[in-house]
């Protein structure tokens, strides 16, 4: 009874905390970076004390076994190939603009908030088509395969919690990164808003694949929700839409949405269809897009 309404107030705390955070920084000068990576250990710490409150599912919760995979995961495809993913994606747009691009902002002239939301909107339709190409896995088509082994690693685990958001191949990494801002900085966004909407991914990202019990109603039509997100995780193809990272606009819009009452009964990847590495062993993963292509290309016909 104690814990009644905090499945309710989960989800908009966070977003609200976070909102204020990023207010704030934009309009006391706080270094961006700093911000970032502040917003990034609060929103961490608040997911990973959640899911010991307030969990969804039991046996989802982090085991003592899987300490070293989530490290190798953490340490290596979120702090180190993060880092050099987003960074190198960043130098290239940055040259594409300076080279072939000269943008005229019109952005200033609008409200910042208005601003945000059509930034939001624009920065997740590639990366919509990107998501939603990775999970087709068409016969006798090696980009095909090829995009759904890279994306398959984000797919291995077979319980959703903090850990399993950092389970993410470089290469996914990297393609979101310069699918999301490339456009934005066609379109001349600043950076102000370059960095509320790429924080606001950050934060989304951690409490979508959040074991934590929550009811979000009406939230699950306007950002990706645990509920939404889990969904996009099952096991069941007529379930694993929901295509979207921060919002679930373009699913909507495209038909890929899905939603149901209850929780997703069983998440991670149809093993029959490949072979897939196992869930410790990180060089595998990271190698596994480039190991029997040809092959696997021709015997799968469906990735997930």
């Amino acid at each position: 009874m104690k814990y009644k309404i905090l499945p309710y107030a989960v989800v908009p705390l966070l977003m609200v905390t976070t909102s204020t955070i990023i207010y704030l920084a934009i309009n006391e000068s706080w270094s961006f970076e700093i911000t970032s990576y502040f917003i990034f250990l609060f929103s961490s710490a608040y997911v990973l004390i959640f899911e010991q409150v307030l969990p969804l599912k039991p046996d989802w919760k982090a085991r003592k076994s899987d300490f070293w995979p989530e490290l190798k995961h953490f340490l290596l495809s979120t702090t180190l190939f993060d880092a050099l993913g987003k960074a190198a994606a960043l130098a290239l747009v940055l040259y594409i603009q300076d080279s072939f691009f000269t943008a005229a902002s019109i952005w200033e002239k609008i409200p910042f908030i208005l601003s945000f939301l059509i930034a939001l909107l624009i920065g997740e339709l590639l990366p919509y088509f990107y998501h939603r190409l990775s999970h087709t896995g068409k016969r006798n088509s090696i980009l095909s395969m090829f995009l759904w082994k890279v994306h398959s690693i984000h797919h291995l685990p077979e319980s959703m919690n903090w850990f399993k958001t950092n389970w993410i191949h470089p290469i996914n990494i990297f393609l979101n990164t310069v699918l999301k801002i490339t456009p934005l900085l066609m379109l001349g966004f600043n950076d102000r808003i370059i960095f509320a909407v790429s924080v606001t991914h950050v934060v989304i990202a951690y409490i979508s694949h959040a074991n934590i019990q929550t009811k979000t109603g009406f939230l699950d039509y306007i950002v990706i929700t645990p509920r939404v997100h889990h969904f996009h995780h099952s096991q069941k193809l007529e379930e694993a839409g929901n295509f979207g990272n921060i919002i679930p606009f373009w699913d909507i819009v495209f038909g890929t949405y899905y939603n149901r009452k209850g929780k997703v009964e069983q998440v991670g990847v149809i093993k029959e269809y490949l072979s897939y590495p196992k869930d410790k062993d990180y060089v595998q993963q990271m190698s596994f897009p480039f190991r029997n292509m040809f092959k696997d290309c021709c015997r799968a016909s469906v990735a997930n």
